[in-house]
């Protein structure tokens, strides 16, 4: 599958209280969990503040040039680094998410005449929408929205929704590829972390 997947794990965690790509579940941090998920794609890159806990993962690994950006800030370094032209972005806190799932989503490239715009481009930007809620941490994005992303930098715009006004951007519902928001679970805090370890 010729798509890359980047990870978030860079999150301050302040509501965990404590790095949630390293928690583990059933003895496996999230983010082993989710690389293993995902060991179908071309390459997988992760986005991280610190880069010594990582490194034994053996993955890219790319790091914020500006803080307080949060999410965008991780896409765009992510984007700048993939070597492909999508790239799938993740995550780390999300332990349903599976093989299955990924590649029912990911397929949708392979269906390029239903994508193209009047114009014949491919979206910037393919947008998970779950119960008519976006979920931009599971979603496809394009390096042609790179250029986008560095003019949102300059003008200190760090909303993913903006993005999307500005490149072309294609929403996809999770019920239409037979998958409830479920999957989509995601831990902020201890006393959610303590029910998925139950």
């Amino acid at each position: 599958m010729n798509i890359s997947v980047g990870i978030l794990a860079g999150g301050r965690s302040s509501r965990m209280g404590t790095n949630k790509a390293l928690l583990p579940i059933k003895g496996i941090p999230f983010i082993e969990t989710i690389i293993k998920e995902c060991e179908a794609f071309s390459s997988i890159l992760l986005s991280v503040n610190d880069i010594e806990p990582y490194q034994y993962l053996g993955k890219k690994l790319v790091q914020d040039e500006l803080e307080g950006f949060g999410p965008l800030e991780g896409i765009y370094q992510i984007l700048k680094a993939a070597d492909t032209e999508y790239t799938l972005i993740l995550a780390t806190d999300m332990p349903y998410i599976n093989k299955a799932f990924l590649k029912s989503f990911s397929s949708c490239l392979d269906k390029p005449e239903i994508l193209k715009n009047q114009q014949g481009e491919m979206p910037g930007c393919i947008v998970l929408r779950a119960e008519n809620m976006l979920e931009p941490l599971c979603s496809l994005y394009s390096k042609h929205a790179l250029p986008y992303i560095e003019d949102m930098r300059k003008k200190n715009d760090h909303k993913l929704r903006i993005l999307y006004d500005w490149v072309y951007t294609i929403f996809i519902d999770i019920e239409d590829l037979g998958y409830s928001k479920d999957i989509l679970l995601n831990i902020n805090t201890p006393e959610e972390y303590n029910t998925i370890k139950k």
